[in-house]
């Protein structure tokens, strides 16, 4: 493993204390830390549970080298430290890995003094050299020796099934059948692109984030409508050019097949998909939002391509956005169903 900042060959410690067994990467010239998923609970200062949970939502401060995970090959998250803190750490989201610059450590362990009791201080002391006597063994190897590599599915979360027979358009490697949210589909374990045959974007951008995004349908609907490109990939059902196509108002370019109208999706564009949808969902005004009630409702009254209890779907998640804009234009209806709530909660009603 080479560092992330400094490139130097890192050094693996595998350490055995009293305590316990902790393995860990560590660059000596500059002092850096890959703590793989469980490893920083051991190393820093000891508390009541765990400490490897952060913020969701991304710090988005520039940074002049962005860092990849050492063992998923994907880019680190920079997330804030027990999801509150000023500590913005570097984490995989794949493998739970953490990447901790010079000095992170003692700043994990100082915020921790603050904020809640500390029972023992773990590891971190033999880091820093100080409880020697205790060491039962301490073995240093070159990182490179003992690296090994997590594999990373197509969508994040997504569980391998089986390989199928069908071919990837972008480096001809077999496809591999998976399976999230109850869904299957076929991805590449290798570029980690996903083949979505026809509708089945719809159905997952509605599973995602609990549905939130289920009435956002144009984008989808009019893939087949918008200018395309030809180019050089094949279908991986019927070998038929992929044409490549701009999603909605987005700089998103995807490939999807004119014959069977199936979609491919390259590495992280799915979740690139989910981004803007849910920026547009943002920008949507109540007057989007109306229309789109209108038209969700025709399409149910005539039968529309999802089926009955899809387009019901769309059309209570559409009702549920207009009902977040009527609720924050009317105050007083806004704590009228907060009341309302609370008092339900405290007599037993979920």
């Amino acid at each position: 493993m080479r560092c992330l900042n400094c490139d130097a060959e890192m050094a693996n410690y595998d350490v055995i204390t009293k305590a316990g067994e902790l393995s860990y990467d560590v660059c000596e010239k500059c002092g850096s830390l890959w703590l793989d998923r469980g490893e920083l609970d051991k190393m820093a200062f000891q508390v009541m549970g765990s400490i490897e949970f952060c913020s969701e939502e991304e710090d988005k401060t520039p940074e002049s080298k962005s860092k990849n995970c050492p063992r998923c090959d994907i880019g680190l998250s920079r997330v804030r430290f027990l999801g509150e803190t000023n500590i913005v750490l570097h984490h995989c989201k794949n493998c739970g890995g953490f990447w901790l610059d010079g000095g992170e450590l003692n700043l994990i362990d100082n915020e921790l003094t603050k904020i809640m009791p500390v029972t023992g201080h773990g590891f971190s002391d033999f880091v820093n050299n100080v409880h020697i006597p205790y060491w039962y063994k301490r073995i240093r190897r070159p990182s490179s020796e003992t690296d090994f590599k997590i594999k990373v599915e197509p969508i994040p979360g997504a569980k391998h099934l089986k390989p199928t027979n069908d071919k990837c358009p972008v480096d001809g490697g077999t496809l591999d059948l998976y399976s999230i949210f109850s869904m299957k589909f076929e991805g590449c374990p290798n570029c980690r692109g996903l083949w979505l045959v026809k509708d089945e974007l719809r159905k997952l951008k509605n599973k995602a984030l609990e549905g939130r995004l289920h009435w956002l349908n144009d984008e989808v609907d009019d893939i087949e409508k918008t200018s395309a490109v030809r180019t050089d990939r094949p279908c991986p059902k019927d070998g038929t050019k992929l044409l490549s196509v701009v999603f909605g108002k987005s700089s998103l370019v995807i490939d999807w097949c004119p014959k069977c109208h199936g979609l491919w999706l390259d590495r992280d564009e799915f979740e690139c998909v989910i981004e803007y949808l849910n920026t547009e969902q943002g920008n949507a005004t109540r007057a989007d939002v109306e229309k789109e009630i209108v038209d969700d409702l025709k399409k149910l009254w005539k039968g529309g391509p999802e089926g009955r209890v899809a387009e019901i779907g769309d059309v209570a998640s559409a009702v549920m956005a207009l009902a977040n804009f009527a609720v924050f234009e009317h105050p007083a209806l806004f704590r009228f169903l907060t009341n309302t709530a609370a008092a339900g909660h405290s007599i037993g009603m979920d």
